[in-house]
């Protein structure tokens, strides 16, 4: 039997503990207290309870292809437990409920937080997310549909990656906070504003994907292509050639494409509408690009 001192505490001296408790964590106090390494608590219902400064050993194996192992923690509950300066590395926190949870100076380095649920959970500069596996970055409120609650997850970890110098995966949350907004907006919001976020997502990825704008150009090179040749009286494959050409200068060439010197009317105004559709393309993949490459 662990007294989490000097012999370190297991599933059973915890079980224990929460039957000596009435049945519940809400309330036990465990600050301070040791647990042995790799300490299996997959699906416990610890809501509430006191783990301040608490230590999970890690379970390091040298020599193999298996990984450092923590406490495991899948889909536990967490739910304002108190866990300020605990020791967590390499925990097990994948679809783990830690809303509301006190995360300050705690130390969750190369912890696994998949789908985690992390709404209003609180943690600073002090804690420790290095290391941390996301999986895609979506958090438990998202895969839950709790879109607004998302955003407000996604928005705090990003700020917090970004003044800690993480600066690709504050990305990430950026365009998960962007996506959990979009979803969001599908339920309460007029169809204008959701157009607008769907335009942003697919063109450019909210300034995050710049290949996005590679290939929404090279969509519009050819569409309006297409309207070209379809306007002209020859429809042979040299003409699409012709027609695909027109347009490339069209759409990097405000002013001086080769529709100015066109008599059709219809073809100098889809070319004068190309051009101004390309400047600004060429515009949003500069940002886009910048943005990525000189954080």
């Amino acid at each position: 039997m662990g007294d989490g001192i000097k012999t370190p505490l297991t599933r059973e001296d915890l079980l224990r503990l929460i039957e000596e408790n009435g049945g519940t964590a809400n309330g036990l106090n465990l600050s301070g207290k040791t647990f042995e390494s790799g300490i299996d608590l997959r699906g416990f219902d610890l809501a509430l309870i006191i783990l301040e400064k608490a230590r999970f050993a890690v379970n390091f194996v040298r020599g193999t292809t298996t990984a450092d192992v923590g406490v495991q923690l899948q889909k536990a509950i967490l739910m304002r437990a108190n866990l300020q300066g605990a020791s967590l590395r390499f925990a097990g926190l994948q679809e783990t409920n830690l809303s509301n949870t006190n995360l300050t100076g705690a130390n969750l380095s190369d912890a696994h937080l998949e789908g985690a649920r992390l709404y209003r959970a609180q943690f600073d500069n002090t804690t420790n997310f290095q290391g941390v596996s996301w999986g895609d970055y979506k958090i438990g409120e998202e895969l839950d549909g709790k879109f607004d609650l998302a955003v407000d997850a996604c928005r705090r970890l990003k700020v917090w990656y970004s003044q800690a110098g993480y600066s690709d995966i504050a990305a990430k949350f950026y365009y998960r906070e962007m996506e959990a907004n979009r979803k969001a907006l599908k339920w309460r919001s007029k169809h204008c504003d959701r157009l607008a976020l769907e335009i942003l997502r697919v063109l450019f990825g909210y300034g995050e994907r710049w290949r996005r704008v590679l290939i929404s150009i090279a969509v519009l090179i050819l569409l309006f292509a297409l309207t070209y040749f379809v306007i002209g009286s020859v429809w042979e494959w040299s003409a699409f050639c012709n027609s695909l050409y027109f347009s490339a200068v069209s759409f990097t060439a405000l002013g001086y494409g080769s529709w100015v010197q066109m008599t059709n009317g219809w073809i100098k105004g889809i070319g004068a509408f190309e051009s101004i559709v390309g400047v600004s393309m060429m515009a949003l993949l500069l940002v886009t690009f910048f943005r990525k490459w000189t954080r």
